[in-house]
């Protein structure tokens, strides 16, 4: 045949033959061959065109004269895919690395707000700190319409009021609450110059606000509106006579503690000072609660309601008891009731204990 250098020979089993085939019997053992001209696809696939070129020359290179058929379609491929991969590899590097930068930025920002907040928080803490306070938010917050009371900075809180140079005047406007076995004193006795005086049979931390006490006039009033009524500048408390017998001492202070709380919310610039219980003089007083050792345990309890709230502690359990620590026998007859010497004491023990707040500003 023509062209022997252009064909490709198949083999394949054809089958039963057709009807009415007669096989050449000279060629029966033969293998059928189909002619294949690679120049009829290079329309189709034109990248192959290179292969048509096939020549003697190149069947020649399969006995060793030069690189065989399969090698140059091997580089024949590698020289049209390869081009491509290297324009790729170095785009996918630049992606990944382009996502850790980024992911490391983020980091470095998140790392860099977790150190800078609390840093700026602690200096602008420590700016304020190295302020002088003089002022101390009890109750509402402050605002320009809301005052606050003045908290002088080296008070010992822990500690009863000292002694101070007494002045009527400091109680011109200052009010007092308290149980009848002091506080009614004040009118009974004409002693004391507050402004106003409440007192009550039974009235203790847990009932006084709403507590219809007496005032100085002998006229019902409550507590909670007579501090609602007008603004005061000292505030004065004798409660724990009546909560000796309670059960759960406790239950005095965390009373307490939530009075305290209800008055600032309503006298917000006042000074507020707490007074200790006074003594009893066993000697002449018998009681099953009423004793000077469980009067000292309610008065340490009352200074540690004044401590943690920054307020006043008035000692008068010192100012009213002898050397043995009973009820001075001079300030009662019965060991129990104050008389109008013990009031005239009572009454000078606790206008010569306030506090100035400037004092203790600098």
């Amino acid at each position: 045949m023509e062209n022997d250098e252009n064909k490709s020979i198949f083999t394949f089993d054809p089958g039963e033959p057709p009807e009415g085939f007669i096989p050449d019997e000279e060629n029966a053992e033969e293998d059928v061959v189909f002619d294949w001209d690679p120049s009829y696809d290079a329309d189709i696939y034109p990248e192959m065109s290179d292969l048509n070129s096939v020549s003697e020359e190149d069947e020649g290179t399969e006995s060793g004269a030069g690189p065989s058929f399969p090698e140059r379609c091997r580089d024949f491929f590698r020289s049209v895919k390869l081009p491509s991969v290297k324009v790729q590899l170095p785009a996918m590097k630049s992606i990944f690395k382009n996502k850790y930068v980024i992911r490391r930025a983020v980091a470095l920002v998140l790392i860099a707000l977790l150190i800078l907040v609390p840093a700026v928080s602690l200096i602008i803490r420590a700016v304020r700190n190295g302020k002088p306070v003089t002022t101390e938010n009890v109750g509402p917050l402050p605002s320009d319409e809301v005052a606050v009371h003045r908290v002088p900075v080296y008070y010992d809180y822990g500690k009863p009021a000292p002694e101070s140079p007494g002045s009527t005047g400091y109680f011109n406007d200052a009010v007092i609450v308290g149980d009848t076995r002091l506080v009614q004193l004040l009118p009974t006795y004409g002693i004391g110059s507050f402004q106003k005086v409440l007192y009550g049979t039974a009235v203790s931390v847990s009932n006084v606000l709403e507590y219809d006490n007496v005032n100085a006039d002998g006229e019902p009033e409550t507590f909670i509106s007579a501090l609602t009524g007008k603004q005061y500048g000292k505030i004065y408390i004798c409660l724990g006579l009546n909560e000796l017998g309670w059960a759960y001492p406790e239950v005095f202070e965390e009373d307490y503690r939530t009075l305290i709380t209800q008055i600032r919310s309503i006298q917000p610039t006042a000074l507020i000072y707490l007074l200790a219980i006074v003594p009893v003089n066993e000697a002449q007083f018998d009681n099953d609660y009423i004793y000077n050792t469980r009067i000292q345990q309610y008065n340490s309890m009352i200074l540690s309601v004044a401590e943690s709230n920054r307020i006043y502690y008035v000692d008068c359990y010192a100012g009213m008891a002898d050397a043995s620590g009973a009820l001075n026998p001079s300030y009662t007859s019965d060991g129990f009731y104050i008389n109008e010497t013990g009031a005239e004491a009572w009454w000078n023990y606790i206008a010569s204990h306030t506090v100035d707040p400037e004092v203790y500003e600098n």
